[in-house]
């Protein structure tokens, strides 16, 4: 099964981008901190990883620093998933190495679902 992780501080976006993605079949852990991320994805490891901007212990693109010098996940997809879509948080998102980014609030499941299956190549 398809492992994804699910990282923003926010307990409402999480479960409902969890829920979602849980009932279009994907095993999904949740993180509500940036150290809580770290301890599951050294753990568990995940296929794709979509993480908030701003956690409330350590911004995303630290996360995705970290994430990027792990030798066993530092080909995993990881897909900003933030309310900052502003042009220049845009442009430092594509350079932090992040492969794309979703804006919340989701504007539609089905959408969101498409987008993530899109980022592991499944149609």
């Amino acid at each position: 099964m398809t492992t994804l992780h699910v990282i923003d501080d926010d307990e409402r976006s999480r479960k409902l981008a969890s829920d979602v993605l849980a009932a279009a079949g994907f095993e999904v852990l949740q993180s509500g901190t940036a150290a809580a991320a770290r301890d599951q994805l050294r753990a568990h490891g995940a296929d794709l990883v979509l993480l908030d901007i701003q956690l409330p212990d350590e911004d995303g693109f630290k996360v995705i620093a970290w994430i990027r010098e792990q030798p066993a996940l530092k080909e995993v997809p990881v897909i900003a998933l933030t309310a900052s879509v502003m042009p220049a948080h845009r442009g430092r998102i594509e350079e932090s190495g992040f492969n794309g980014f979703i804006a919340k609030p989701l504007s539609s499941v089905r959408e969101f679902v498409q987008k993530v299956r899109g980022h592991l190549g499944r149609p």
